[in-house]
């Protein structure tokens, strides 16, 4: 095996055919790197090798390596664990990283894309960590670095990352536990994750793509390989941003453009019906009102599209302040009586608050009664009622919503939220399937919650919480 080592690294190297005979090698203390081939039952005497030699870099090669034997190496604090034989350029790589030997990367002079763009590095062997931000430094990335995991999860809930390259062999918190951290998290949810371990089985890189991740690197790896990978994921997800910002635009555009002679349309046809009141032609005012209701609708479907962009690309801005959630409802009914006339519908509003002044986005919450509303109506027999409520807790004010539901109530409260789910073909109506989706965004986004209750085959109740 040392034939296979590149002559100019022959001397720092030194190859063990067994741990027991390292104290007959000269000069060991000279070299910078020991590989031992093992059977991983010798161990034991890996402690008084490293306690002699504490700058010596000790990697295992063995015929059978599998998970087990890399937990029992780690154990010992052996950080590699390599297949027997082995080529020379895991070696050889092993020494051009050692002395920073840089290649040219013409992606990091030429492509503005990488600047500012924020990756974080988690590994508990603190050469690794270096190695990677060394090698990434030039590229304009902005690298933070992490040996303990607990400070890694901490950072996440505060600072947006691009990317994330984890170990995954790291005391208490594991790379698979972080990657599940970082996931829940608002900020970094759909942020790139790349695993790089010394685990090469199959179980292991599934559950590392199962996980979510981009890539699934093992050690040692070719750090020109792995600046590529990383690189590469960083540029199809700048593609990948640029083509949402754009469809977002767009869908903005579009329902600007629609918006606002609809918006004029309603106007003219609220003037209008108030030269109805006071004569005869009742027809004509019905006529008008089936009108303006058919205008509202489609406004409020532009509006959903529109915000359901908003929200999964985080730029929608809550802006709260001190409204009356009492008004707020009021407000929403009248400006959905249209469409409950067309149906013959009533609604009965129950405020059983003393106080209902809370801290809320006023526009964002009238739009979340508003799609309760629309569902409400649009999925209830004709000559029924809506019943709505307000009251409170200690923690929350709470507003419920229960209507009929025209004999369908397969509904299920699990997915009624999930964008593009609807129960308008079994309804026999159209409809997109993002009013409640919406609707819950806004709510979690207030910290409240939401929900769907099916007690019975003839209602369904959608109850709602927002902190006072």
């Amino acid at each position: 095996m040392q034939k296979l080592i590149d002559e100019s690294y022959d001397k720092k190297v030194v190859f063990l055919e067994n741990i027991k005979t390292a104290n007959a090698v000269k000069d060991l203390s000279s070299k910078k790197l020991c590989i031992i081939k093992t059977n991983f039952k010798d161990l034991n005497l890996l402690k008084g090798l490293k306690k002699q030699n504490p700058d010596l870099e000790i990697w295992l090669t063995s015929e059978k390596v599998s998970r087990k034997e890399i937990l029992t190496a780690n154990k010992f604090g052996i950080k590699t664990v390599i297949p027997y034989p082995f080529e020379k350029k895991i070696v050889n790589n092993f020494f051009k990283e050692k002395i920073k030997i840089e290649p040219k990367s013409p992606i990091c002079n030429c492509q503005s894309w990488l600047d500012g763009l924020k990756v974080m590095i988690v590994d508990d062997n603190r050469q690794n960590v270096e190695l990677l931000a060394e090698t990434l430094a030039s590229s304009g990335l902005n690298i933070s670095t992490f040996i303990n995991p607990h400070d890694a999860a901490e950072a996440v809930k505060k600072e947006k990352f691009d990317l994330f390259l984890l170990d995954i062999m790291m005391p208490e918190i594991s790379g698979f536990d972080l990657a599940k951290i970082i996931k829940e998290t608002e900020l970094n949810s759909n942020a790139l994750i790349m695993f790089i371990s010394a685990l090469s089985d199959s179980e292991t890189k599934i559950q590392g793509y199962d996980l979510g991740s981009c890539a699934y690197i093992e050690k040692p790896f070719d750090i020109n390989v792995v600046r590529s990978q990383i690189f590469n994921a960083l540029k199809t997800k700048c593609l990948n941003d640029a083509i949402n910002s754009r469809k977002e635009s767009f869908f903005a555009m579009i329902t600007h453009d629609l918006k606002s002679p609809i918006n004029s349309e309603i106007a003219a046809l609220e003037l209008l019906i108030k030269t109805y009141e006071s004569t005869t032609e009742g027809f004509k005012k019905d006529i008008v009102c089936d009108v303006i209701a058919a205008s509202k609708y489609i406004k409020n479907l532009l509006e959903n599209v529109l915000n359901k962009y908003k929200y999964e690309n985080n730029a929608t801005i809550l802006t709260k302040e001190n409204h009356s959630l009492n008004l707020l409802i009021i407000e929403s009914i009248e400006e959905t009586k249209y469409l409950m006339m067309e149906k013959r519908q009533k609604a009965v509003f129950n405020n059983k608050t003393k106080k209902n002044t809370a801290l809320i986005d006023f526009i964002e919450i009238k739009r979340v009664i508003h799609n309760l509303l629309m569902n409400a109506i649009e999925n209830s027999p004709k000559d029924s009622i809506i019943e709505m409520e307000l009251s409170e807790n200690k923690k929350y004010f709470i507003f419920s919503i229960k209507n009929e539901t025209n004999g369908y109530t397969k509904i299920n409260p699990e997915e009624i939220f999930k964008k593009f789910v609807s129960y308008a073909i079994e309804n026999k109506r159209v409809g997109s399937g993002l009013g409640l989706y919406i609707a819950k965004r806004i709510i979690e986004a207030h910290n409240g919650t939401i929900k769907a209750e099916v007690r019975d085959s003839k209602n369904v109740r959608f109850v709602f919480t927002l902190p006072k």
